[in-house]
C-alpha cells in the first residue's frame, strides 16, 4: 500500500500556488514551513494516543495530519494517515503501530523533498 502513493507530488504544491500575489508572494512556502514545524510534535501525538490506547483521538488527529500533509503534496504520509484514521475509527487499534511508523518514515522521506521544492531553510 506505501507505495500506491507518491511521497511527494509537486501538483499539489502547484495547485496552492493560487494563493499568492504581490502581497503574498512567499504565502506557500510559509505555510509550509509551520506545517514542517507542527508535524513532528504531531508524530509524537499520534505514538502518544496509541500508547494510551485513545482510538478515537487517534483518529481525529490521523485526520489532521492526512489532511495537511496532502495539502502540501506529502500524498504517501496522506493516504497512510488516512488509513491510520480509518483503522481507529472502524477496528480499534490493532495494526496501528505498524502504520504510525510508516507515517513516521514517510514523513521523514518526503520532508526534505518538501523543504528543496519550496527552496525553504533546512
Amino acid at each position: 500500500m506505501e507505495q500506491q502513493a507518491l511521497a511527494m507530488d509537486v501538483r499539489q504544491l502547484e495547485k496552492l500556488s493560487v494563493l499568492q500575489d504581490e502581497q503574498a508572494p512567499n504565502l506557500v512556502a510559509e505555510m509550509a514551513q509551520g506545517f514542517l514545524a507542527r508535524t513532528p510534535a504531531k508524530l509524537t501525538r499520534l505514538r502518544e494516543l496509541l500508547a494510551s490506547g485513545n482510538a478515537g483521538q487517534l483518529a481525529n488527529e490521523a485526520h489532521g495530519l492526512a489532511t495537511s500533509s496532502g495539502m502540501f503534496g506529502m500524498m504517501r504520509v496522506r493516504l497512510l494517515c488516512k488509513t491510520l484514521e480509518n483503522l481507529a475509527r472502524d477496528s480499534g487499534l490493532e495494526g496501528a503501530e505498524t502504520l504510525v511508523a510508516q507515517v513516521e518514515h514517510s514523513f521523514a522521506e518526503a520532508r526534505p523533498l518538501l523543504v528543496a521544492q519550496l527552496h525553504l531553510p533546512e
